[in-house]
């Protein structure tokens, strides 16, 4: 009877030292031993039934869809909008006009405008901020793939003040009709083309 006793508890000794080396014998019931695991699949909620339920496989998230490019011409009014305060403060200062911020250099609209600039910096002629405004009111945009360029439509309303030396240099209250022509350029918008279809003095032409 002491020997197999003996026997017995060599046994068990053996089994409890195998479970330390191996890292088995846990059951599943055991929540000290769940919380030690990384487990990627959601926790099951624990059930009064002891029989063991069946790892479900985790999908697969599905692929990410890549963002639409927007089109060129859904910029063409947020970047008319940037050309028009951009001329504005070329009006202010007129020496420090970057002209190839929103003109293609070296093209014959490019090089008129910079002559234009030029002239107001020699002659000292400019605008000031909060004397008059130049309003603008876009009516239509239109536009042609084929050539990637945009001809923006509207009337302009301008009570500007230009100043020469200090003293006044031209106050004439004007409007017109006008359109501005935008090509699609380095992946940006650039002013190319600018015409007066109608402008008359000391009449708003866009109230009309």
């Amino acid at each position: 009877m002491d020997n197999q006793f003996r026997i017995m508890r060599k046994t068990g000794s053996l089994l409890i030292l195998g479970c330390f080396i191996f890292g088995g014998c846990a059951t599943k019931g055991d929540p000290a031993t769940r919380a030690m695991l990384n487990f990627s699949s959601p926790t099951i909620p624990s059930t009064t039934t002891t029989t063991a339920q069946p790892v479900q496989p985790v999908s697969s998230p599905p692929a990410v869809a890549s963002l639409a490019v927007a089109s060129p011409f859904d910029l063409v009014a947020q970047q008319f909008e940037a050309l028009l305060k951009w001329r504005r403060e070329c009006g202010y200062k007129p020496r420090l006009c970057n002209i190839g911020e929103f003109t293609i250099l070296d093209t014959q609209f490019s090089d008129d405008f910079a002559t234009m600039m030029r002239d107001y910096a020699k002659n000292n002629i400019y605008a000031r901020p909060g004397d008059g405004q130049r309003k603008v009111v876009v009516e239509t945009i239109s536009q042609d793939q084929t050539t990637m360029t945009a001809i923006v439509h509207g009337c302009v309303y301008d009570t500007v003040v230009l100043y020469m030396d200090g003293g006044v240099y031209d106050n004439k209250v004007s409007s017109s009709i006008s359109s501005w022509t935008m090509e699609w350029h380095n992946e940006r918008w650039y002013w190319v083309n600018h015409e007066n279809y109608k402008k008359i003095f000391n009449t708003n032409l866009c109230d009309s």
